[in-house]
């Protein structure tokens, strides 16, 4: 009997400890979301080897924000693995302590590559 409510214990602790590391980035409220899609919006320019290529289409991505507000790509899909890597780059080049104080969360959001929007 004794054995048998040590291992439960045992176990009980293992799973405590278990959930207790898992750091999941918590997901953004809708108002932070928008907002970071607004403010990557604005900033992001439409690839010039994307246009020349004529590349349209959309980017999906996830997204945590980092202690300084910067954005880190975690996941990213688009049927060009070019526009994929180029706009995971330039995302994660954009510097702005707006979302210091959101630190963790992750916003995951959908970039329109579309070639009529160009001209």
């Amino acid at each position: 009997m004794k054995t048998r409510i040590a291992t439960l214990t045992m176990a009980f602790a293992l799973l405590l400890t278990t959930t207790a590391f898992a750091s999941e980035p918590v997901p953004a409220s809708k108002a932070l979301s928008k907002s970071v899609s607004t403010f990557i919006g604005d900033n992001l320019e439409y690839p010039e080897f994307a246009i020349e290529n004529k590349m349209e289409g959309d980017v999906v991505l996830r997204i945590i924000i980092q202690e300084d507000g910067t954005f880190d790509v975690v996941q990213a899909n688009c049927v060009y693995k070019d526009l994929k890597n180029q706009i995971t780059s330039d995302i994660e080049k954009m510097e702005t302590d707006k979302y210091v104080s959101h630190a963790g969360k992750q916003v995951n959001l959908k970039i329109k590559f579309d070639l009529q929007m160009v001209e």
